[in-house]
């Protein structure tokens, strides 16, 4: 063999064995593996990008049953919750029983009433006899002998008349028919009524009864006080303004109340709460429409409230929260092919403790766990 011969034998052993060294094997660019990177996304998975986020295509969604919803703070689903609560008078629905007139105050038969004792309508409270000056009960005295004395010449002119009738009926006359009689009957009627009321008004009492039933809150006069006119003798709690009284240990509950209702489905109007002095919760007050009969004082109702999610909290649909590796999270639809990921606290209560969420944003309520599979 002859050396030229023998160096090509050679070579081409050697590219043979390259050959088969390498069989099987594709050389390209290692950027040209990631379908992101060459903008070419597969039909068959999703993809994630750069951001962190998922490109899932349109058949993708279909074939993996993806569904997204429109999110909105208006359309946050209301917690409910039942209170057990006091029925009570509403402390700021009070009338006051004044005097008419200026006079001294009697106790009735009853007694002087004291604070918290209830009263019915139309009860008597104490009585008033009015306090006439020396000036004023001198003219009244004379205006009284005046009315005496006219009243003595209308007695005397009515029994004439009658006696006249009687007189001309016995000589075959009329008897019947004698205006004379009649208007002096009608004078003495009237002036007899005046005469009494006048005499009344010099020594007579005036009854102050209670308008409506209630608990007498205070009371601003003692039995023998002199009062002038328009004076608040006491002052009674409306008995027909109710007011529900519950105690809770919820903070902030009471600036999250939506709506309140009995449960017959009557509304009721949020007063406020209060903390009770003991500093173990608080007070929550509702006042009862007027006119709803069937609760009175000193019942124990049970009443319902729709409350709002806590401040700085949006509320999470159940479907919509993944619970992965001892975190929480929840998926947007940011395009028709595009997803992104936002971590929540817990999915405990459905709610995320940072607002995340902005009216109009699409949070994907089906196929959420399915995504974070591909992350």
């Amino acid at each position: 063999m002859t050396p030229i011969r023998g160096r090509v034998i050679t070579a081409l052993l050697a590219a043979s064995l390259g050959a088969a060294a390498h069989e099987g094997e594709i050389h390209r660019d290692p950027a040209a593996d990631s379908p992101a990177a060459a903008g070419d996304f597969s039909l068959t998975r999703p993809v994630r990008l750069a951001d962190g986020s998922l490109h899932v295509s349109t058949a993708m969604q279909q074939q993996l049953k993806i569904r997204s919803d429109a999110w909105s703070a208006r359309t946050q689903p209301l917690e409910v919750a039942r209170l057990a609560a006091d029925v009570q008078a509403q402390p700021d629905a009070a009338l006051a029983v004044v005097a008419i007139e200026r006079g001294r105050l009697e106790a009735p038969d009853r007694g002087w009433l004291l604070p918290g004792q209830q009263v019915a309508a139309g009860q008597l409270l104490a009585w008033l006899r009015p306090q006439l000056s020396q000036q004023e009960r001198a003219d009244r005295r004379a205006r009284l002998a005046k009315l005496e004395a006219e009243l003595a010449i209308v007695d005397v002119n009515v029994e004439r008349q009658q006696l006249q009738s009687a007189v001309n009926s016995e000589a075959g006359g009329v008897a019947s028919g004698n205006i004379w009689v009649e208007k002096y009957l009608a004078e003495r009627t009237a002036m007899r009524r005046n005469r009494d009321l006048l005499a009344q008004s010099l020594d007579d009492r005036i009854a102050l009864r209670a308008p409506h039933g209630g608990r007498v809150l205070n009371i601003a006069a003692a039995p023998g006080a002199v009062v002038e006119a328009g004076s608040a003798v006491l002052r009674l709690s409306d008995s027909r303004a109710l007011q529900l009284v519950a105690v809770h240990q919820q903070a902030g509950l009471g600036a999250r109340i939506a709506a309140a209702r009995l449960l017959d489905g009557s509304l009721l109007v949020p007063r406020g709460e209060e903390p009770l002095a003991d500093g173990s919760g608080w007070r929550l007050r509702v006042d009862v429409p007027a006119g709803h009969s069937p609760l009175v004082a000193g019942q124990v109702v049970r009443f319902e409230i729709s409350l709002r999610a806590p401040a700085g909290t949006v509320a999470i649909p159940a479907s919509a929260c993944v619970s992965r590796a001892g975190a929480a999270e929840v998926w947007l639809q940011r395009g028709e092919e595009r997803f992104e990921v936002r971590q929540i606290a817990s999915c405990r209560g459905n709610r995320a403790a940072t607002p995340l969420l902005a009216d109009g944003d699409r949070i994907v309520t089906q196929g959420a766990a399915l995504l974070s599979r591909y992350r």
